[in-house]
């Protein structure tokens, strides 16, 4: 019997390791086979070109990184799409063509000009690399591609508010930001895209680390911008209460708006803002400049990037993170919640931005 059992537990043991062996990395798609889900080349790199008819689009336009949303690869083309088509769609460099059409709904125009597949309730991780591209081939002799880009959002753009998202926040607060981030002269989806990640558009919001209200100031960041705002109401002695007791006061009321800056929708956006500033200043100063100015890409959004890392980690550790791994200061590992945070802020920020240019914001 004790033989049996150990040759049973052997044999156990090579068939869950075989097993494991088998089953490829999690992609978005779902777990692919790592026999079969690595392209070596692109399959269709040597064919032939001919005029290209075809184009690949994505809605949303870029990756969401926020949120699930319903993800939808179109192709259009001038003439008619063949029904023996062919269409790879590749992430990291893996094949994940067959978990993404078995996911996938599938629909044809009348005209056959136009192919729609969607995927419901996608969702990218936000730590990820998710290079995701998609090659579609009608015949032998056409063949186009495309990259479903990450977002992108820069605090200096000027483009329109256009939707704070799924959040039930109040009316008046997309016009509170749209005014306070003109005062600014900043771009209101990079303060909405904060506030949606800080606190979910909730005024009375507090954190574990006592952050406060709309833009979660903490005690540190609030020390930075108050001397400019000395009339606003300080509740006395609220940095140093527990979380615990912060919290019951906050939802009790017994700390408000009257009494306490941070929990006033407008002072608490303003706040967000001037510390916004504070870094904004301390990354152009020119040894910081220098620093941001060596990383590769455009610079106004790796500064974005570096100020919204800042917001959430603070800038000394930003800085350490730069000096220790310059252009892969992203992967340093005590940035991981701040890389995560800049990312979901920065998805925020380009899905809430209208597409047309602010004409009537400062320059």
């Amino acid at each position: 019997m004790k033989v049996r059992f150990i040759v049973q537990t052997i044999y156990m043991l090579i068939a869950s390791a075989l097993l494991i062996a088998c089953v490829g990395p999690t992609t978005p798609f779902g777990a692919i086979d790592n026999y079969k889900g690595v392209s070596t080349s692109d399959p269709s790199r040597d064919v032939a070109q001919a005029r290209v008819t075809s184009e690949v689009n994505f809605y949303p336009e870029k990756q969401v990184l926020h949120d699930k949303t319903d993800f939808t690869i179109e192709v259009r083309d001038d003439h008619f799409i063949p029904y023996d088509y062919d269409v790879k769609v590749f992430h990291n460099s893996h094949d994940v063509t067959h978990n993404f059409l078995k996911e996938s709904q599938v629909f044809r125009s009348h005209d056959g000009k136009q192919l729609l597949f969607t995927m419901k309730d996608f969702r990218l991780k936000t730590l990820d690399k998710n290079k995701i591209k998609v090659v579609f081939q009608k015949d032998v002799s056409s063949r186009v591609e495309a990259v479903y880009e990450s977002p992108q959002c820069s605090l200096f753009e000027k483009y329109k508010l256009k939707t704070l998202g799924p959040f039930r926040a109040p009316a008046e607060y997309k016009q509170l930001i749209e005014v306070v981030a003109k005062t600014a002269n900043y771009n209101p989806s990079f303060l909405a895209g904060i506030v949606a990640q800080e606190s979910g558009f909730n005024p009375k919001a507090v954190s574990w680390a006592k952050a406060i209200g709309l833009t979660q100031m903490t005690p540190l960041a609030e020390e930075e911008v108050i001397g400019n705002y000395q009339e606003w109401p300080r509740y006395p002695g609220i940095n140093n209460l527990s979380y615990a007791s912060l919290k019951s006061k906050v939802y009790l009321g017994e700390i408000d708006e009257q009494t306490e800056w941070r929990l006033d929708p407008e002072k608490s956006l303003k706040g967000g803002a001037a510390y916004i500033s504070y870094l904004s200043k301390y990354w152009s100063m020119e040894k910081n400049k220098k620093i941001i100015q060596a990383l590769p890409g455009n610079e106004e959004i790796n500064r974005s990037e570096v100020i919204l890392a800042s917001y959430n980690s603070g800038a000394a550790r930003v800085k350490a993170a730069l000096v220790q791994k310059k252009k892969r200061w992203k992967e340093h590992p005590s940035l991981k919640e701040a890389v995560k945070y800049l990312k979901k802020v920065s998805s925020y920020c380009f899905h809430y931005s209208e597409s047309e240019v602010d004409d009537d914001h400062e320059t």
